[in-house]
C-alpha cells in the first residue's frame, strides 16, 4: 500500500529546499565579497608602494634623508614623509591594508622614520593628541608583529638609522625602499 504525501509535507521539502539554496547564495556571494576585499587590499597596497617609489615622495626622502645625515631634525620634508605614512596607517586603521602586508612592505621604513620623528610626535601629540594618531597606533602592532618573529628592526640603533638614512639620501624614482631581514618565523 503506497503512501500519500500529504501536501504540507510537500509544503515543508520544497521550503527547506528553497532555505538551503538561498544559504548557498550568502555563502557564495560572501565568499565572493572576501575575494573582492582582498584583492581591492592588494591594489591599495600596490599603489601607495608606487607613489612611495616616484615622484615627488622620492624628492622628499631624498631631501629628508640628507638633512637627517647633516643633523637636521625638522624639516617640511619631513612632514611629508610622516604625512605619507600617517596615510598608510589610516587605511590600514580602517581594513583598506592589513598589518602584515605593511609590516612586509614599510616597516623598515616606518621604525626609522618613527624612531627619528618620536620626540617631536609625541611634543606635537601634547597639543593635539590626534596628531600623527594612525601612525602611532600602527607602529605599535608592527612592534609587536616584529617582536613576535624575533625581529629586532623596531628600535634601531643610531648606526642603523645613518645606514638608513646614507641609504635614503642616495635614492631616485624607482629605487627600491631599504628593507630589513625579517625572521623565518612568521607573526
Amino acid at each position: 500500500m503506497a503512501t500519500k504525501l500529504r501536501p504540507e509535507w510537500l509544503t515543508a521539502i520544497f521550503t527547506g529546499m528553497i532555505a538551503c539554496s538561498g544559504i548557498a547564495a550568502l555563502g557564495y556571494a560572501h565568499w565572493q565579497i572576501s575575494a573582492a576585499h582582498k584583492e581591492a587590499q592588494v591594489q591599495h597596497l600596490l599603489t601607495l608602494n608606487k607613489e612611495f617609489e616616484d615622484e615627488p615622495m622620492v624628492a622628499y626622502r631624498k631631501i629628508y634623508a640628507e638633512k637627517r645625515l647633516k643633523g637636521v631634525d625638522d624639516s617640511p620634508e619631513e612632514e611629508k614623509v610622516l604625512d605619507f605614512l600617517e596615510t598608510v596607517a589610516l587605511l590600514t586603521n580602517r581594513g583598506y591594508l592589513t598589518d602584515k602586508d605593511v609590516w612586509e612592505t614599510w616597516s623598515y621604513q616606518i621604525f626609522c622614520t618613527y624612531a627619528a620623528a618620536r620626540e617631536m610626535i609625541e611634543q606635537d601629540q601634547k597639543d593635539d593628541p590626534s596628531e600623527y594618531a594612525n601612525l602611532v597606533s600602527l607602529v605599535k602592532r608592527l612592534e609587536s608583529m616584529e617582536t613576535e618573529s624575533h625581529g629586532t628592526e623596531s628600535r634601531p640603533s643610531k648606526e642603523d638609522l645613518k645606514d638608513f638614512w646614507r641609504y635614503e639620501s642616495m635614492i631616485v624614482k624607482g629605487t627600491p625602499k631599504a628593507q630589513h631581514k625579517h625572521s623565518t618565523a612568521k607573526p
